[in-house]
């Protein structure tokens, strides 16, 4: 059996996270999440986001909305349009 080195590529890593492709599929993927939870819920509250934060983009799916709020306690809204 051969031996087998992988070398860790910091600097490739990081050009990928900090990409246009990489910021729009963590776009698209909460906007998927905040679709699938207002579809769950009857309601158009939830929304997504997404942030740069230091190396890297975060998405959120979120909402203010009193009734979309109850949705997530009751119901899991949000939560069940993650799976």
């Amino acid at each position: 059996m051969a031996d087998v080195r992988i070398e860790f590529n910091s600097e490739g890593f990081r050009q990928i996270l900090n990409s246009d492709g990489c910021e729009e599929l963590v776009r698209s993927t909460a906007e998927g999440i905040a679709e699938r939870a207002n579809a769950n819920s009857g309601l158009d509250s939830f929304r997504a986001s997404t942030v740069k934060a230091g190396t890297r983009w975060i998405g959120f799916a979120s909402t203010t909305d009193k009734a979309s709020v109850i949705a997530e306690s009751e119901d899991k809204a949000l939560t069940g349009a993650i799976l």
